[in-house]
């Protein structure tokens, strides 16, 4: 006669059986969520941190940046950065589309000379403004760290939402924080 097992010893037989029957591409696929987790925890919580936080405009081309009295959404983008070319093509779509309106965003390249960013301009058909912070003045004003970064601005000032990475729903968040 075989054994009988208590409810516990029971659960414990069957996680025991489900971590014995996991393939080595599932413990990778975990291994790979976890990481990403674990390495972009700290840039989420910092990201957190910062909403809410008022923003005083600096002297961008002769004018006030970020506006003041309008919502802005920047975009901390640079030309090698794939993730950057994927939402500033999902940008520049939604905006032929007729699904946002360029008028308040702005995409702001970290580093790179206006060489580089004309010709990328160019070969893209960028349909939004593009600034040049070649000494990064206006990414240590968000403590942007890596691109693409994108940055809600309220209409007050402050920091309404700031995001690192690619962004599912960028589209839709545009959509309704310049709505007017």
């Amino acid at each position: 006669m075989g054994r009988v097992y208590s409810k516990m010893e029971a659960s414990v037989v069957n996680i025991a059986s489900w971590i014995k029957n996991r393939k080595w591409s599932d413990w990778l696929f975990w291994g790979i969520i976890i990481f990403a987790i674990v390495t972009r925890l700290p840039t989420f919580i910092e990201q957190f941190k910062q909403q809410g936080t008022r923003i005083s405009p600096i002297i961008v081309e002769g004018k006030l940046f970020p506006n003041p009295g309008s919502k802005s959404v920047l975009v901390f983008w640079a030309s090698w950065c794939g993730p950057c070319t994927i939402e500033l093509n999902r940008i520049k779509s939604a905006i032929e589309k007729k699904e946002i309106n360029s008028k308040n965003i702005f995409a702001i390249n970290l580093g790179e000379s206006q060489e580089v960013i004309t010709k990328v301009i160019k070969e893209r058909k960028l349909n939004i403004p593009v600034i040049n912070d070649e000494k990064g003045s206006i990414a240590n004003l968000f403590n942007v760290k890596v691109t693409p970064t994108i940055v809600f601005i309220d209409e007050k000032g402050r920091i309404d939402w700031i995001s690192a990475g690619l962004s599912p729903s960028l589209i839709y968040r545009i959509k309704y924080f310049l709505k007017d």
